[in-house]
């Protein structure tokens, strides 16, 4: 019985290896559709020799999906591998000539079920294997555009999936997680548990719709291939405007690495000259298979709703980057048009590229007279940051906003002292946190000898800094504020106004808010630029409508953003008028007036000057001006409810001392632009598109063919992937030379014709 025992024990430290080993010939490539591919088409593909990896038990079909997916090199999330195998009944241990005669069995492997009849009608013998996906189809060309330092991701298999591949069908409930891109994936998940009876996690949930997306629009990886396309279809419309960036595959002329994308609408375009010269640029990351990002200029209408004026999609925030977009955007957008202001984050690649674009001699067309502002959402998050206190940041906003000196002063002067009043109580706490870990450790020597428990207020932290060589620690906001230009952020000091009262607050959330913006970073580079179109599209018919409808009410005058303060009768009761002039009370003319409201008054200077077009020329125009102390007339390019209340008291009309950007002939011309595109455009946005066999049967012409940037490839979120998911990643295996065992790995590829012999 003890001699039993300890032979027990021998097995079961040296458990049985009951596995397989087999040799497999993975074909790819062939121009025919992966359901036509027959067997005697293989022998005009491409193929890889590889080594199944060994075993314990039979494969499953995720086990060969993540080995295909190592052995080429696939992006981790591939969605599209489709795997077929062929088995004849006589055993082939290599290939031989014309091995493709005789009777073969196809079997499409897209479950573990039809995978395993597979493996075990081949067992002991070669494996041929056709496998095809987007990625593979160019194979040959992607591997010479990897650069050496390039390392694949791992592949996550989630707990739900049977397959990496086919666990999503398209149907409408596919179809409308493509069309809702806002949808969050909690409510994602529980769409899907209730429609396909199962339960799926937040990555599976992420992964479907991801898969949802590119039954649509064509795989992330088409996608780059299919964008250029569609955006030449674009450019061939007058007035619109195109750039790509893209670089060659070294030996392989027909290929390119596509870099960047810039395009911008004929329509949008146009919209630009009837709004107020101002143009806020924007980005945000993209989140689908590739790094990149989304970078939007915006103009804004009489009713100051945002506009999308052009796009652009670059591999990174940078001041490479952001230069290559604005330059486009001066070249398309902005034109001819001079002191336009450009309005953008608190970056430091942005400023730099804003610098770049000012200061360059070398420009052939730099952009006149351009004015910059900080966005004032983006430089609250940078106050914030230092700070740290929420009451501070919505009292550093009033400051931004306001428009009268007195006020700004006052604001000033209490943010001052209770950025003071917080730091001085942050190191307070600091201190005695110090002190209290210190006495917790024992360390009592530590606790008398350090700094912290000797500083009586900041300015002594500040001299010991000084002291020691170190930058001077800011302790209030006028420190903080010091080295920022005033015109930059604050209202009340814009120059000419040049912001015409926009502060960026509006499209702080412009990837979550706006109709045509929403939603857009998880999609394709081909969905980006439809979904732009589709969207912008219905955006202006709909504004074209309402504009049309308010020109067409004699009650309505003015734009509705400004319609409540354009009303003169609740004008003129709410203000008393003085003329302030030594003329006729009862005439108006030019002069200074004074407002009474309540216990304050304002002065109100109006103004006509006379401009001739030339000193030869009878004609002439009077422009009318008003400047008021209150200062909006100046900052917002539109009269104040002091100067309402002056022409309300004369008889004249407000609207003589509007700017033309906020009338409502300009918003009609602002959406009067009518989309058209070719029929292959017309197909693509079309939801049956994605039933095709083939997307490039919609685009014209074959060459060049671009491809993305190995280097950009995304795995899932580290959110997504903490809970309920696994990496994992098969080494490739490699030659015995022992054994005479040939394997590829993922870098080689052979051709191999007819009557090649094998090793």
């Amino acid at each position: 019985r003890g001699r039993g025992a300890v032979a027990g024990t021998a097995a079961a430290q040296n458990p049985r290896k009951n596995y397989w080993t087999n040799r497999a010939y993975v074909f790819y490539g062939h121009s025919r559709d992966f359901r036509d591919v027959r067997v005697e088409d293989l022998p005009n593909c491409a193929r890889v020799i590889a080594e199944l990896p060994p075993q314990p038990q039979p494969m499953s079909l995720v086990d060969v999906e993540l080995w295909v997916i190592r052995l080429f090199g696939l992006h981790p999330k591939t969605q599209d591998l489709s795997i077929k195998g062929f088995c004849s009944d006589y055993c082939l241990p290599v290939l031989v000539p014309d091995w493709y005669n005789g009777y073969w069995e196809t079997f499409d492997c897209l479950s573990d079920e039809s995978w395993a009849s597979f493996a075990n009608k081949g067992r002991m013998s070669i494996f041929i294997l056709y496998v095809d996906s987007s990625e593979i189809k160019h194979y040959g060309s992607l591997l010479k555009s990897i650069p050496g330092d390039c390392s694949q991701l791992g592949t996550v298999v989630l707990p739900e999936q049977k397959t990496l591949t086919h666990f999503l069908r398209l149907d409408r409930i596919s179809s409308h997680l493509a069309q809702d891109l806002t949808m969050k994936l909690q409510k994602m998940s529980a769409y899907l548990a209730q429609h396909y009876g199962h339960q799926f996690s937040c990555a599976g949930a992420w992964r479907a719709k991801l898969k949802a997306l590119e039954m649509r629009f064509g795989t992330f990886y088409d996608s780059y291939n299919y964008a250029p396309r569609l955006l030449k279809d674009i450019e061939s419309k007058p007035g619109s405007f195109v750039d790509i960036k893209d670089t060659e595959v070294a030996g392989c002329k027909d290929y390119r690495v596509l870099h960047r994308i810039f395009w911008a609408f004929a329509e949008c375009i146009r919209s630009f000259m009837c709004c107020r010269p101002v143009i806020c640029v924007k980005g945000t990351p993209l989140c689908g298979k590739y790094q990149g990002v989304l970078l939007t200029a915006l103009a804004f209408d009489a009713n100051d709703h945002s506009i999308p004026v052009a796009f652009a999609v670059v591999e990174g925030e940078s001041m490479e980057s952001w230069l290559w977009f604005l330059r486009n955007v001066n070249l398309a957008v902005v034109d001819w048009r001079s002191d336009v202001c450009i309005i953008h984050d608190y970056k430091g690649e942005l400023l730099d590229a804003i610098e770049e674009l000012c200061d360059d001699p070398r420009d052939t067309n730099p952009w006149r007279y351009i004015k910059t502002r900080w966005c004032i959402e983006d430089l609250a998050e940078n106050f914030f940051t230092h700070f740290g206190d929420m009451k501070l940041v919505m009292l550093f906003k009033r400051l931004c906003h306001q428009k009268r000196s007195s006020k700004f002063a006052k604001i000033w002067e209490e943010l001052d002292q209770l950025t003071l009043k917080y730091t001085q109580e942050k190191e307070r706490g600091a201190s005695e946190e110090i002190q209290q870990e210190s006495v917790e450790h024992g360390d009592t020597e530590f606790v008398e000898q350090s700094p912290c428990n000797h500083l009586d207020s900041v300015r002594d932290e500040d001299a010991r800094n000084s002291a020691s060589g170190r930058r001077n620690k800011i302790t209030r906001f006028s420190e903080w504020i010091y080295l920022k230009p005033m015109a930059k952020w604050s209202l009340l000091y814009d120059t000419n106004g040049a912001r015409y009262g926009i502060m960026g607050t509006n499209i702080a959330d412009l990837y979550k808010d706006n109709h045509v913006m929403k939603g857009l970073e998880c999609l394709p580079l081909s969905g980006l630029v439809v979904t732009t179109y589709l969207r912008i599209k219905e955006y202006f018919n709909i504004r074209s409508a309402a504009a049309k409808k308010s020109i067409g009410n004699p009650s309505i005058k003015f734009p509705e953003f400004i319609q409540d303060e354009m009303k003169p009768q609740l004008k003129a009761e709410a203000h008393h008028v003085i003329c302030m002039n030594n003329r006729d009370k009862n005439v108006f003319s030019e002069g200074d007036f004074k407002v009474q409201s309540k216990e304050k008054h304002e002065i109100v200077y109006l103004t006509e000057t006379e401009t001739s077009y030339n000193k030869y020329s009878v004609q002439s125009t009077i422009r009318k001006t008003a400047q008021c102390s209150c200062n909006k007339p100046k900052l917002l390019g539109r009269p104040c409810s002091h100067v309402i209340a002056v022409c309300c008291t004369f008889g004249v009309s407000p609207d003589e001392y509007m700017s033309p950007y906020y009338t409502l002939s300009q918003l009609a011309n602002t959406f009067s632009g009518k989309f058209k595109v070719s029929e292959s455009f017309r197909n693509y946005t079309s939801e049956q598109f994605s039933r095709a066999p083939s997307f490039s049967a919609f685009m014209s012409g074959n060459t060049p063919t671009w491809i993305p940037d190995k280097k950009l490839e995304f795995g899932l979120p580290v959110s997504l992937t903490s809970d309920g998911t696994h990496n994992r990643v098969y080494e490739e295996q490699r030659c015995n030379t022992e054994s005479g065992s040939l394997v590829a790995d993922n870098q080689g590829t052979e051709n191999c014709s007819l009557g090649e012999t094998d090793e």
